[in-house]
């Protein structure tokens, strides 16, 4: 069974994490030096994915009262991750054109085009405002999870 309070504690962690995510993303374009670990390409890898596909956000889905929202909240944020794929691969070299020698000496980057610089600034700006969106709901999400008076009774299973 679900606690509200850890719920609330564990949804506060993974928008912690995303905002994070987000300006990793950002810093790659603005050129600071990013290994490629650190901005997850997958949707279900990262801290946020992991909390909406493996912790208490999977675990809320069952229920209908909360299932609407949480689609909404991972159409979003598959959105975003979409986006970003295409974004890295603008950025890093894909693993089958690397050599042994960029593998030990780089973060995995190429040098980027001024074309190529300004597709991800586009790509950039649909993921942030994915990301504004995927917080909004994120809100309403929480607000949503306190006003709920019986929350124990909502995520028990049976």
């Amino acid at each position: 069974m679900l606690n509200k309070t850890t719920v609330l504690q564990e949804l506060n962690k993974a928008k912690v994490a995303h905002t994070r995510w987000v300006k990793r993303a950002e810093h790659l374009i603005e050129g600071f030096p990013v290994d490629k670990e650190f901005i997850p390409l997958e949707s279900t890898s990262c801290v946020f994915g992991k909390w909406l596909y493996e912790g208490s956000g999977m675990q809320l889905r069952i229920n209908e009262e909360f299932k609407e929202i949480i689609e909404q909240i991972e159409f979003y944020h598959d959105a975003l991750h979409d986006n970003y794929a295409k974004i890295y691969q603008l950025y890093f070299i894909m693993p089958e054109k690397r050599s042994l020698l960029q593998k030990i000496m780089t973060f995995n980057s190429k040098t980027i085009t001024a074309k190529e610089k300004e597709e991800a600034l586009y790509y950039f700006g649909l993921l942030k405002k994915n990301s504004k969106s995927l917080l909004e709901l994120l809100d309403r999400f929480e607000k949503k999870i306190r006003a709920t008076s019986s929350f124990d009774k909502i995520t028990e299973v049976d």
